[in-house]
C-alpha cells in the first residue's frame, strides 16, 4: 500500500524510513503508479552496506518488498550486486532477474533526501524480471502487453 496515498505526510514517511533503517538496516518505499507503473525501492543499503539501493517496478507493494527484502538480506550477508548481473532460480524460481543501473536515481526521492551529499546522488540498480516465458521487457513479444514493467536504464546484456 502507498502510505502517501493513505494520507501520510512527508515528515511521517521520512521518519518511518529512518526507523526501518535503524531497526532492520534498510526499509522500503512504494510509489504508486498513477499514469505509469508502480515501483518500490530500498532505502538504507547505501549507508549500512555500501551498496547501491535496489528498485523493482511493475509489482504490487508486498511482492516487491518480498523480492527486495530477500536481495537486501543477501547484500547484508556480503553479496555485492552489479549492473548486468543475472540471478536465476536460486533467487526467484519463476523468473530470471537482471540488474540494470538506474539512469536517474533521483526517482528514489527518500534515499536521496536521506543520503545524497555533495559527493553525488545515491546510486541504484533496478531488478528487472522476465515474463513467464523467459522474455525480457525490452524484447518485442514480452508478456504480450499484459504486464507493465518500465525499465529505468539500459540493459548491459539485451
Amino acid at each position: 500500500m502507498c502510505l502517501r496515498c493513505a494520507g501520510w505526510s512527508d515528515a511521517e514517511l521520512l521518519a518511518k524510513s529512518r526507523h526501518d533503517i535503524e531497526v532492520h538496516g534498510w526499509g522500503f518505499v512504494h510509489v504508486e503508479g498513477g499514469e505509469s507503473a508502480a515501483f518500490t525501492y530500498t532505502v538504507g543499503l547505501t549507508r549500512f552496506h555500501g551498496h547501491p539501493e535496489l528498485l523493482v517496478s511493475g509489482l504490487e507493494a508486498e511482492p516487491a518488498a518480498g523480492l527486495l527484502d530477500d536481495l537486501a538480506e543477501d547484500v547484508q550477508g556480503g553479496l555485492r550486486l552489479a549492473e548486468g548481473d543475472r540471478l536465476g532460480e536460486e533467487c526467484c524460481p519463476a523468473h530470471q532477474l537482471q540488474l540494470v543501473e538506474v539512469e536517474d536515481p533521483r526517482r528514489l526521492a527518500q534515499a536521496q533526501q536521506i543520503y545524497a551529499s555533495s559527493a553525488g546522488l545515491v546510486p541504484a540498480l533496478q531488478v528487472v524480471y522476465t515474463d513467464d516465458r523467459g522474455r525480457w521487457p525490452w524484447e518485442p513479444a514480452w508478456a504480450a502487453g499484459h504486464w507493465c514493467q518500465p525499465v529505468f536504464g539500459r540493459p548491459q546484456r539485451p
